[in-house]
């Protein structure tokens, strides 16, 4: 059969004006500078250490600092300069070409045929030009992955409808996506690269934001990274607060208060930063998933979103390897869940600096709104009909033995010394092992014709919905503490990840595999 082709003058007369080598926007320099910024001064966790070694060298001498901060910034903007006046690219016989690179000169091609995403993202600072940065993702690979830092929009908009009319014109002719022929040769006729009708989903207001920002904290785990620096924040405050009249240290010292007032002030100051960090955490939500909104097209996803920097996020259908329900236990407590549409992963994706925002999730849905989605994403799965099986209780045994059992001795130990420690230990071992009770109790799993459906938590709880054709691997274990209860676990590995079940009685797990694994091979289907 011959493959469809798509000639960019007749299909996007738009795209004939890249079809010679150029550079993209001036405005593309206030991109890559800020890019370069973030990737040197972005992980905190990495920079940290550093600032913590030369702190006392910058507060001897703060104008030398100074000064190295400078010379860093104009050598970012130098650098940023080579980096676009090097930069050229073109759009020609189906194909993205780009030339790159000062001191070391390189050249990518990418046939449309071989794109597997195209992601457009739009900064604050892009908004009042028009212009778009368009991420080109092939399958998975860093190294031949793409980015023309500054198109005018409705460009960036023509290639990426050109390049999704390519792939789907293959896919309807039955051919590979992941081959390239001599395009020159082709005389096929054309295929429009019309923009595809896209159907609203689902959309996120402020007020589901604001809630998503309360269930989901993230902004804690940053404060951890800035430990070294209270002590300095702490000894300015106690200069510069007495002046205003507040004496923040009397509040706690026992000798100037009663027990109940000292306590009444930890429980202020716990709930102060609580308060702040929710507040942050909102803000986060609210920059990260402002105008949320979710669209269908045919045969993909896509997701906008964004405060300062509109994201747009599309998803082929074919690369979804399950959906997942999550409800931590203030999601539940709110009455909501976050919905993941899981797709294709690979380390290396992990490593880009856009793996943050290419990943689709609905933030702070409804119980029946996430139904409602998992529904339209697949209408054979059966999980609210679904009787889970729980897993054996010897689940429990390895955590106690290792876990809580050692924590309660060395505490029993610890109470001749200090009674407060070690009832602070037997307290903590006894926590842990009700967590891990829970978390055996909240444990499940089921299977029928399509999909395996997965419990996992401790109080919210997670739900897997897992098509099973797109199984890649699996693995049946079995120590010798097992076989005697003639229990196994088992792991099935997906494009997205691995999913485990332990201790699954033996005769389910070997039930399960062969059905999976027959499922993988005779159900015709392809997993990408």
């Amino acid at each position: 059969m011959a493959e469809p082709h798509i000639s960019v003058s007749e299909a996007t007369p738009a795209l004939d004006s890249l079809s010679q080598w150029q550079r993209v926007s001036p405005i593309a320099l206030l991109y890559l500078a800020l890019r370069l910024f973030k990737a040197i001064f972005g992980n905190v966790s990495y920079l940290a250490p550093v600032l913590i070694v030369f702190y006392q060298g910058i507060q001897r001498q703060p104008r030398a600092f100074l000064l190295g901060v400078l010379v860093l910034l104009l050598l970012l903007i130098v650098v940023a300069l080579l980096r676009y006046w090097a930069f050229r690219f073109r759009i020609i016989d189906e194909t993205v070409e780009i030339r790159s690179g000062v001191l070391r000169k390189a050249q990518l091609n990418l046939p449309f045929n071989r794109i597997q995403n195209v992601r457009l993202q739009q900064p604050l600072y892009y908004r009042p030009t028009g212009h778009l940065c368009v991420h080109l993702d092939t399958a998975g690979s860093k190294v031949q992955e793409a980015q023309l830092a500054a198109l005018p929009e409705h460009l960036a908009q023509q290639l990426q409808h050109a390049i999704y009319a390519k792939r789907q014109a293959l896919a309807s002719a039955g051919q590979p996506l992941e081959s390239i022929d001599d395009i020159a040769t082709r005389t096929e006729p054309a295929v429009a690269a019309t923009a595809p009708t896209e159907t609203l989903l689902c959309r996120r207001d402020i007020g589901d934001l604001v809630l998503y920002g309360i269930s989901n904290n993230r902004v804690i785990l940053a404060l951890g990274l800035l430990a070294p620096f209270y002590r300095p924040l702490v000894d300015m405050l106690n200069e510069k607060l007495p002046v205003l009249g507040l004496d923040i240290s009397g509040w706690f010292n026992p000798a100037q208060q009663s027990w109940f007032g000292v306590g009444l002030a930890v429980l202020a100051t716990a709930m102060f930063f609580m308060l702040l960090i929710t507040l942050g955490s909102i803000a986060l939500s609210v920059i990260s998933y402002y105008q949320f909104r979710l669209y269908r097209t045919q045969d993909r996803y896509i997701r906008r979103s964004g405060l300062f920097t509109r994201h747009e996020i599309s998803m082929t259908l074919s690369r979804l390897q399950w959906v997942k329900l999550q409800q931590d236990w203030l999601d539940k407590l709110l009455g909501r869940c976050n919905l993941h549409y899981e797709q294709m992963f690979s380390p290396l994706e992990a490593m880009q600096q856009n793996a943050g925002h290419s990943k689709i999730m609905v933030p702070a849905l409804h119980p029946d709104a996430a139904a409602q989605l998992l529904y339209e994403a697949y209408p054979q799965q059966q999980l609210a009909k679904m009787a889970l099986k729980g897993v054996n209780w010897r689940y429990l045994i390895p955590s106690a033995l290792f876990v809580s059992l050692p924590l309660l001795v060395i505490s029993l130990l610890l109470i001749r010394t200090s009674v407060w420690i070690g009832s602070f230990g037997v307290l903590l071992s006894a926590v842990v092992q009700i967590l891990l009770w829970l978390r055996w109790r909240k444990f499940g799993y089921a299977l029928d014709t399509e999909f395996l459906y997965i419990r996992q938590g401790v109080i919210g709880a997670d739900y897997y919905c897992v098509p099973l054709h797109k199984l890649q691997q699996l693995t049946l274990s079995q120590h010798w503490f097992m076989r005697r209860a003639q229990l196994q676990h088992l792991r099935c590995v997906y494009a997205a990840g691995a999913l485990n079940i332990p201790y699954m009685p033996q005769a389910d797990a070997q039930k399960l595999a062969n059905y999976a694994l027959y499922q993988a091979q005779a159900s015709g289907k392809g997993w990408m």
